[in-house]
């Protein structure tokens, strides 16, 4: 469709589109959040003021090119969203405070002492799992009342996150607890494949719990870096 290559839009930018809409398409009532794409309203490319970018998840995307979506409505999505955030201002100081007690909690449940400096879960943990870890989760997911009562947003832009990455250690528990992990003493409990060492399997088997507890840090990771964003734009 494009004869040429676009400039890029500068990486301040980018960030202050992704912040203003929450890091979830700028639509109303749309609440994706995965797939995003930063559209131009004026549909001039090289145009990268703030005012003429929006973020779209790629199906209004797709509508706003159509011109199904046409360039009024993404001016009022884009208007609403600066009525929002001046709104909810006040929301963003009391809720923000939250947010950041919560991730300061993540991030102390998923480090670990590693010979006197501090050390994260990983890659690796899926096979060798930090055993400081384990007892910071466990600990954390049998007091769950607290994240409930305490930590957990009332701004449903933050909470969904939050939820999401309480669900993610979770899972990472239940992993630990269910597999066939075996703790010696040390620093950490490793993973035994059910199949013979030496055998392709016994490999695959290692592989596949490694990625099982990788892919869940990673999303982690992205969520708490979305929260981190929530909790900057706090009102000083």
């Amino acid at each position: 469709m494009y004869q040429s290559r676009r400039p890029d839009i500068p990486e301040n930018i980018r960030r202050e589109i992704e912040v203003e809409a929450g890091h979830e398409c700028s639509i109303t009532t749309c609440s994706e959040h995965t797939y995003l794409e930063i559209h131009h309203i004026n549909h001039d490319r090289e145009d990268n003021r703030k005012e003429n970018l929006i973020l779209l998840c790629d199906k209004h995307h797709k509508m706003a090119h159509a011109q199904v979506i046409d360039r009024k409505s993404l001016r009022s999505y884009k208007e609403i969203l600066n009525i929002n955030l001046s709104k909810n201002g006040y929301i963003r100081g009391q809720e923000g405070d939250r947010v950041y007690r919560f991730l300061n909690i993540v991030n102390n449940v998923l480090s670990y002492d590693d010979e006197g400096k501090t050390s994260w879960a990983g890659s690796e943990t899926g096979y060798w799992f930090e055993q400081e870890i384990y007892l910071k989760l466990s600990n954390f997911c049998q007091n769950i009342q607290v994240y409930n009562l305490e930590l957990r947003s009332y701004d449903l832009s933050a909470r969904n996150r939050q939820d999401r990455i309480v669900d993610l250690l979770q899972k990472i528990l239940i992993t630990r607890d269910e597999g066939n992990y075996v703790y010696n003493g040390g620093y950490c409990a490793t993973f035994v494949p059910t199949n013979t060492p030496g055998a392709s399997k016994y490999d695959n088997e290692i592989k596949l719990q490694k990625e099982n507890v990788s892919q869940k840090l990673l999303e982690i990771q992205k969520l708490v870096l979305e929260l981190w964003d929530y909790v900057e734009r706090r009102p000083v």
